[in-house]
């Protein structure tokens, strides 16, 4: 039986350490093995019909593909697991939450299961091993329970970390026309929405001064900018320095691109030298106002 365990570690090793029943007798173990196996160790028992092979270490991908091999045949991560895992949300749910393409009220103890009738394949991928719902489609998926700034906020994270523009949206949302929170997922993709202190410090500073407030990290010829004035023709970028050796390293360069008619701010800029940076702002914004 050690060359059979051999066999069930290699796949388990692909799945983030975890293995089905199904896949355990698809390889030629018999019940009275898989007994044996959790009684001396080499299975721990994660749910009905999954297991950890080897260990007993937990991992959020070993609980997200032992969930998704809870589900069944054609079970996907989904919703906010997915979420988490296509590093749309920091934190991981409480609880692992899956779909499953069946009508069948089936449950599973420690993981939350959405049921459709059919999952459309061109919403399902793979990452590191884990069948996943798309971004357009996990977007689609959160829109009824998720409040509007919040889903602005995930369609921003969706185009920053996989680029993922309005028209890859639609296409999802033509495949699934039925699904609930498509018109309020369309004025998400189109609605202003900050992300970060140093973008709320900012407008705080605009809004003292009584100065023009721009839309704030919105689509502009192809990308994303953090702060537009439409109607002045105006672009700001916020900056952080975090990924410069040196905030001073950063200063320099940022005061570089602004030489070069780039219009940038860092978190020094806004609340260190708001005066200064009000005082090169108010005549660009108050001269293009009134042109």
């Amino acid at each position: 039986m050690r060359g059979f365990f051999t066999i069930v570690s290699a796949t388990a090793d692909r799945q983030h350490g975890r293995i089905s029943i199904e896949q355990l007798v698809s390889a030629g173990i018999d019940g009275r093995c898989v007994e044996r196996w959790l009684r001396d160790g080499r299975l721990r028992r994660v749910h009905k019909g999954v297991y950890a092979v080897g260990h007993a270490a937990r991992s959020v991908d070993g609980d997200y593909m032992a969930a998704v091999l809870a589900g069944g045949a054609g079970a996907v991560l989904s919703h906010r697991a997915a979420a988490h895992r296509l590093g749309l949300l920091r934190r991981p749910p409480r609880l692992p939450e899956i779909t499953v393409p069946t009508l069948d009220h089936r449950r599973r103890p420690g993981i939350l299961i959405h049921r459709v009738a059919m999952l459309d394949p061109l919403d399902v991928s793979v990452l590191d091993g884990i069948p996943i719902t798309i971004v357009p489609r996990v977007l689609i998926d959160l829109a009824p329970s998720t409040a509007p700034d919040e889903l602005a906020r995930l369609c921003h994270e969706a185009w920053v970390h996989h680029r993922t523009k309005p028209a890859d949206i639609e296409r999802c949302i033509a495949r699934n026309p039925r699904k609930h929170g498509i018109r309020k997922l369309r004025l998400a993709m189109g609605a202003d929405v900050l992300l970060s202190e140093l973008e709320r410090g900012f407008i705080r500073l605009l809004k003292r001064h009584r100065l023009p407030i721009p839309r704030t990290n919105i689509d502009h010829n192809g990308d994303k900018v953090d702060c537009h004035w439409p109607h002045l023709g105006l672009t700001v970028e916020l900056l952080s320095y975090r990924f410069h050796a040196s905030r001073q390293a950063f200063e320099r360069d940022v005061a570089r691109r602004r030489r070069s008619s780039h219009l940038a701010y860092t978190y020094g800029d806004v609340f260190e030298r708001g005066a200064q940076t009000i005082a090169e702002l108010r005549p660009r914004l108050l001269a293009q106002a009134a042109f």
